[in-house]
């Protein structure tokens, strides 16, 4: 896929139209800066002269994500409004650019990433629900297809059990992949991005997927603090189980198949053995 720059006409236009999103720090048209950050769907970069928002674009090399373009924007939109996502200055109209606030990535402690969780999951805006066992079938397909290696080992009665058993729980709204990389800093007010796949859903599950990268002992009050009393540890063994098995089938879907490998050892110790 061929990595777009400047000259792309979305880009362009967003940076044509700057009069009407910067924030009043320069009396110039803006130009791309480095490259602060790329994941599998977007790419960020800074704009100059002024440094306090970003330009994000997508260059989507999968279909794998739950929201299309401008359904993120849209859940995005209504979580700024509530003070738990930087602001959308501008959106082109596929929703492949957007300019948001610039967030500093530093240090974010186990509260305050617990609390950014718990609040979203008290939000009630409109929604699909993500379904684990869709969700599941359709890495699972999209990995035999592209790849002679296949997900068909992991369509298992006990996986389907336990995929079941989270979508059975009653939804709530849930990020569903707010790891450390998702969320930074306002000034004082820590903030969640890259919503494609936000949905209702299982709050164990968004639980466990947020706090994948801790100590055993950090994730469990992790989740305890999200959860309050509706924390249940047969449904967290289950999440805990769950993250890394989507996770594996999403890396073979994408291809990313050292990142399935790693994976793999994790998925044995719980199903295929």
């Amino acid at each position: 896929m061929a990595i777009r720059t400047s000259h792309d006409p979305s880009i362009k236009a967003a940076l044509d139209q700057w009069r009407h999103w910067t924030l009043g720090d320069t009396n110039d048209r803006p130009s791309l800066g480095k490259l602060l950050g790329e994941g599998s769907a977007n790419r960020v970069y800074e704009l100059l002269p002024m440094r306090q928002q970003v330009l994000r674009f997508a260059q989507k090399s999968h279909e794998l994500s739950f929201n299309r373009s401008r359904q993120e924007i849209e859940l995005w939109k209504l979580v700024a409004s509530e003070g738990l996502a930087p602001a959308v200055y501008y959106h082109s109209d596929g929703g492949d650019v957007v300019i948001t606030d610039r967030l500093s990535f530093r240090d974010v402690s186990l509260e305050a990433h617990a609390e950014l969780c718990r609040q979203i999951h008290h939000l009630r805006p409109k929604g699909s629900q993500l379904r684990l066992t869709e969700v599941a079938a359709t890495y699972r397909a999209a990995a035999n297809e592209k790849s002679s290696r296949t997900a068909s080992e992991v369509d298992r009665q006990s996986i389907r059990r336990d995929l079941s058993q989270l979508d059975s729980e009653s939804p709530v709204f849930c990020h569903n992949d707010l790891s450390s990389y998702n969320v930074g800093w306002l000034g004082y007010r820590l903030l969640a991005i890259d919503w494609e796949y936000a949905a209702m859903g299982s709050p164990h599950y968004d639980v466990a997927s947020a706090s994948e990268g801790m100590k055993h002992n950090e994730r469990q009050e992790f989740a305890m603090r999200v959860l309050e009393n509706t924390f249940d540890r047969n449904m967290w063994s289950i999440a805990c189980r769950v993250v890394p098995l989507i996770n594996y089938l999403w890396a073979l879907a994408y291809g990313d198949h050292d990142t399935a490998l790693s994976l793999r050892s994790v998925i044995e110790g719980h199903y295929l053995t």
